[in-house]
């Protein structure tokens, strides 16, 4: 157990700016003490009682519910997912008589997580945090996520989840984090372009044999310009940290930064010389939304995408195909999406109950219907025996993909999950070498590593209490 030291205020401090300048929608910043531990282990309210020294925040049952234990879950969840959690919570409410749990919008990963960093300061927290797979290791290492083990029972735990998903929430033998809308990238193509050219059912096994079928796909056109095979992202890291292994590099090893060397750079240029010297790509605004339309051939985005593709892709009548990531020298599948965390400081009652809604969305009839309303890939091994989820994973081979994926699949290199601002400054870079010829990708990595590593100084201290 390690030990901490409760912070009392008492005048302006550096968690004071940086909470201040997180609640202004900075990234998510080093928080202090956040969870109210104590020097054995425990949580204190401030007045000697086990319980939590955080508030809950306002939450207002209707009066059908009143006299039950109150849960606040905040969501990053918008439009059709953020409808189909909210059925599943109030299926929750309608299924026991002691809980009501209320789900909250806050906005994007980014501004949920900046707006519970303020909560946190201000002493008042959600009792449930959905949070990204590249937000959750920020809080842990600011002691404000509460230790899920002895939350489950010898009838729900490890065993009931795709291991691989579920184990990214470990610290060791400790989950702090339980996956919930989980995907992978995923690579889509045209099937109906693929046909007409006599191109292989299939995607590309190699990013080489991509650029070879390139060719003969810029020979069509489209809007009276020659068809591009592939659109890149530029406003996510995700994808490129994908290649990045593929082509044999990481970003980071652990908190040392990498992405100045090896595959990264690789990747870099492979990605520039495609769009560049061979005009084959481009840096797209939004690459899932330009192949559903048909304006690009080939597309890297996620499994939740599916759905939306589907509907796009319709209209523009064409058929949709995806297939595994390509490989260079290696595999590099990576896994993305949230889960949910629970907060350290909150009164033992409320995690409690917090828990018990999560155990209700791992149940295989809520996860199934969870995935099937989404497009996100199961967690729970049992959902996928659900009759209409196991119809759906036999009927349509595109979404069947994913699931065969995961096995390849692994979680994200340390320097997106735990600096704050480092997907922002990986992203900088990458908008540089996809928009720009002229840059050499080895001096922009050069220039985007300096500055991680700067930013590694202050986080190295809390992340090794967690991982030596």
């Amino acid at each position: 157990m390690r030990h901490r030291t409760v912070l009392r205020p008492s005048q302006p401090s550096r968690r004071d700016f940086l909470a201040m300048a997180a609640a202004a929608g900075v990234a998510v910043p080093l928080l202090g003490c956040a969870g109210g531990v104590t020097d054995d282990g425990g949580s204190d309210d401030g007045t000697g009682d086990p319980g939590g020294n955080l508030d809950q925040v306002d939450i207002s049952p209707p009066s059908q519910y009143a006299g039950r234990v109150n849960v606040a879950m905040w969501s990053a969840m918008s439009g059709v997912n953020g409808e189909a959690l909210a059925a599943l919570v109030e299926s929750f409410n309608q299924s026991q008589e002691d809980i009501y749990a209320e789900v909250q919008f806050q906005g994007a990963y980014p501004e949920s997580a900046s707006k519970l960093t303020a909560a946190l300061r201000a002493g008042a927290v959600p009792d449930v945090m959905m949070l990204a797979d590249t937000f959750w290791g920020r809080f842990l290492i600011n002691d404000a996520l509460e230790p899920l083990n002895g939350y489950f029972g010898d009838d729900f735990g490890r065993d009931d989840y795709v291991e691989a998903l579920y184990d990214e929430g470990l610290v060791g033998d400790e989950l702090y984090w339980l996956s919930f809308g989980r995907s992978t990238p995923l690579f889509y193509y045209n099937k109906t372009v693929f046909q007409q050219l006599g191109l292989p059912d299939r995607g590309p096994e190699t990013w080489t044999e991509l650029r070879e079928w390139s060719a003969e796909i810029s020979q069509l056109s489209v809007n009276g310009q020659p068809l591009k095979a592939h659109a890149f992202t530029g406003d996510d890291d995700w994808q490129f940290m994908a290649a990045t292994w593929q082509f044999g590099g990481k970003l980071s090893e652990g908190l040392d930064v990498t992405i100045d060397s090896g595959g990264a750079v690789d990747a870099a240029r492979w990605h520039q010389e495609y769009i560049f010297q061979d005009n084959y790509g481009y840096l797209a605004q939004a690459a899932g939304t330009d192949f559903g339309t048909g304006v690009v051939a080939t597309a890297i985005t996620s499994t939740g995408g599916l759905r939306g593709i589907y509907e796009a892709s319709a209209s523009a009548g064409f058929e949709v195909g995806t297939a595994f990531l390509p490989k260079e020298v290696d595999s590099g599948v990576p896994t993305g999406g949230m889960g949910f965390s629970l907060l350290k400081g909150a009164a033992k009652e409320r995690k409690d109950a917090a828990f018990e809604l999560l155990k209700f969305l791992g149940q295989p009839e809520n996860a199934a219907e969870w995935t099937l309303a989404t497009g996100y890939l199961p967690i729970v091994k049992a959902s996928m025996d659900v009759p209409d989820l196991a119809d759906t994973l036999a009927s349509d081979p595109n979404f069947n993909v994913a699931v065969e994926q995961l096995p390849e699949a692994k979680g994200s290199d340390a320097i997106r999950s735990y600096l704050p601002n480092g997907t922002d400054l990986i992203i900088s870079g990458l908008q540089r070498i996809y928009s720009d010829g002229s840059e050499d990708p080895q001096d922009v990595f050069d220039e985007v590593a300096e500055q991680l590593r700067q930013g590694v100084e202050d986080i190295r201290p809390a992340y090794e209490e967690y991982f030596g």
